[in-house]
């Protein structure tokens, strides 16, 4: 008896809710993730990262890449637009395709494949994180792992970037 009270009221407004969401779902837009700058210049990532310390992530991509599309959106990009990891990193991608040119950590002109062999990268998506100085500073990520733990990962290097960052002002400098 009083679940009746309270269905049939629920009844004659469902038709009425089903409508207005109708109208406001359009309205709702979903925010789009800042994409990652394209890696061109090292040496002032570099730099910047120095000034910030912070160490700088290098996404190794293709654009026909199924996989790296998929990094790219559902945990690169929301991880660079993110307010708690947006200063924690100097987040760039470099895609693979063609010749592209790139000045290295040491200010060397390159290119972004030969770039990519130095580091051994054979398959991509492939993320690295480096020092300020041009070294990794953790296991590079190889593929997209499983989806439920890829962002986690990827916290875990930029993290372990943050403290080689911080080790490195502690040891003393040799002169």
């Amino acid at each position: 008896m009083i679940l009746n009270d309270f269905v049939r009221p629920l009844g004659r407004a469902l038709p009425l809710l089903i409508l207005a969401c109708t109208f406001v779902a359009p309205v709702a837009t979903v925010a789009r993730a800042e994409p990652l700058p394209l890696a061109t210049d090292l040496a002032a990532a570099a730099k910047m990262a120095r000034e910030q310390r912070v160490p700088v992530l290098i996404a190794f991509t293709l654009k026909t890449c199924p996989y790296c599309a998929t990094a790219r959106r559902d945990h690169l990009e929301p991880m660079h637009s993110s307010a708690r990891w947006r200063d924690k990193a100097i987040m760039l991608e470099l895609q693979l395709d063609g010749e592209q040119p790139l000045r290295d950590f040491a200010g060397n002109d390159t290119t972004a494949r030969e770039f990519a062999r130095k580091f051994a990268v054979r398959s991509v998506p492939t993320v690295i994180v480096f020092n300020d100085s041009g070294k990794p500073t953790a296991t590079p990520l190889v593929g997209l792992s499983s989806g439920d733990f890829y962002s986690l990962y990827l916290e875990q290097a930029v993290e372990s970037g943050l403290i080689d960052m911080r080790l490195a002002r502690l040891k003393p400098q040799t002169p």
